[in-house]
């Protein structure tokens, strides 16, 4: 038990465990994506997914219906404003687990995907070790991603309720059936039905948004390992060339150009190869990210029109979940415009004419940056967050 903990630590980077992290975390919401993991999923998680929905449904969409729309106190203006922010917000976060969850053949065969190109990679190679280089910090980033949201959420669901005053919780909306939702038993019910959506509305949206942490995190790796690879090329020919034994026969001699294009049709074919994953990924994760987007966007705007002091708890967590996609989405494209300055950096002026052909062709597939989107609509990277505010903003701005 306490060497399978040690997984989920930091000194656990490489990329299997990596992916083995996430699909135990995966596997507790029904979704296996990983086809080496042959296991049924126990019975236990289907159960609590079926009540977690079912509790969605009733608190955020039946019971915020009701409230909203039907129940006619103009006093409460404020609470139902709060509770269509909410239901916005599971609705947005219900839908991308469902969309992942009806692609998740397709999320097996990325996964594949990356797990054959890591194992190309040469273990214990100057490209294996810049790859865990930043594989560690992607772990980190996906760490600390974790506990924070788990963290707020844990301190909304659990020490609020018990220690503030019942008749001061504003942010809780009145279900259906139970009014007054002060009094007992009512208040214990609506507890435990808000608490019972969390599996759906929090832990999946941010299983998910890990799993692109990781995948992204990888392609992310690979094409800075490449980098380096091209700005020691040069160097690695001459030294390959004069640690060959001076006796060797002439025809057995690997000449620099040789050793030049030999390595450059790996960088190439491992480049071209990551572009190809990323593309999978991003067919994928498009529509889901684009969907969210625009029930997150919704949510926000609706939670400034209730007041900051009133939505504490929704306004970082919603911000926090599209922030990590922008900063995974620019890490990817920093990663790419790297690559692409090492290739005009390689000391390509020094190969022979088809070595310096083979670097042209590089430039011009390096020169399309990887890029995470929505929908093909915005690209995920920290303008794109500063629009979106922006965006958000401005439309609170009308609506006030």
């Amino acid at each position: 038990m306490l060497e399978e903990l040690r997984q989920f630590g930091l000194d656990r980077h490489d990329f299997p465990t990596l992916l083995g992290n996430v699909s135990t975390l995966l596997r507790m919401l029904t979704l296996n994506i990983d086809s080496r993991n042959t296991k049924r999923i126990s019975f236990i998680f289907y159960l609590l997914m079926l009540v977690s929905l079912s509790c969605n449904f009733y608190a955020f969409i039946i019971s915020v219906i009701w409230y909203v729309f039907f129940r006619d106190v103009e006093e409460e203006l404020l609470q139902k404003i709060i509770a269509f922010a909410q239901m916005v917000t599971s609705t947005g976060s219900v839908t991308n687990f469902l969309h992942m969850y009806l692609n998740k053949n397709k999320l097996k065969r990325i996964v594949d995907a990356y797990i054959l190109c890591d194992s190309n990679v040469e273990p214990y190679s100057r490209m294996s070790r810049n790859i865990e280089v930043t594989l560690k910090s992607v772990k980190k980033r996906a760490i600390i991603f974790f506990i924070f949201v788990v963290s707020q959420i844990g301190v909304y669901l659990t020490i609020r309720p018990l220690v503030v005053d019942r008749s001061s919780m504003k942010d809780y909306s009145i279900l259906w059936g139970l009014d007054p939702m002060v009094e007992t038993p009512n208040f214990e019910i609506s507890v435990f039905v808000i608490t019972m959506t969390v599996p759906v509305i929090v832990f999946a949206p941010v299983n998910i948004i890990i799993l692109l942490i990781v995948i992204a995190g990888y392609s992310e790796a690979h094409m800075l390992a490449l980098s380096e690879e091209l700005l020691y090329l040069w160097e690695d020919a001459v030294i390959d060339y004069q640690m060959q034994p001076s006796k060797m026969e002439l025809n057995n001699i690997i000449s620099i150009d040789e050793f030049v294009k030999r390595r450059l049709e790996n960088i190439i074919k491992s480049h071209a190869q990551s572009i190809q994953m990323f593309q999978m990924v991003d067919y994928v994760f498009r529509n889901g990210i684009a969907i969210q987007f625009i029930f997150f966007s919704i949510s926000l705007v609706a939670c400034l029109l209730g007041g900051l002091n009133n939505t504490y708890a929704q306004i970082p967590f919603i911000l926090m979940l599209v922030g990590m996609n922008c900063i995974t989405g620019q890490n990817l494209l920093d990663a790419s415009c790297t690559f692409e300055a090492a290739v005009y950096r390689c000391k390509w002026e020094k190969f022979d004419s088809s070595n310096r052909k083979s670097v042209l062709l590089m430039l011009r597939s390096a020169q399309k940056n990887m890029m995470l989107s929505a929908r093909g609509v915005a690209f995920l990277t920290y303008a794109s967050f500063t629009y979106i505010i922006k965006g958000i903003y401005s439309m609170y701005a009308a609506f006030q």
